[in-house]
């Protein structure tokens, strides 16, 4: 990663400020997003969990946490 030290600013005389590398040059971090993305894609499309877990989650969540009289 390379930075730029910015001094001709009004903020030079509090002090500089580093300015990271463009977004673009930094290859691990498109591939992860693009991988993040691709996941999401592919689980748009699909129900995550079926209907006994779903059960299961709000009986779990009702011992857990009550919502008391309604």
């Amino acid at each position: 990663m390379t930075t730029q030290i910015v001094t001709d600013s009004p903020r030079a005389a509090q002090g500089t400020r580093a300015i990271r590398a463009d977004r673009r040059t930094r290859m691990r971090l498109r591939e992860l997003c693009d991988e993040v993305l691709a996941s999401y894609r592919v689980a748009k499309a699909r129900d995550l969990f079926d209907e006994n877990e779903r059960n299961e989650a709000r009986a779990v969540l009702a011992r857990i946490a009550p919502l008391g009289p309604a």
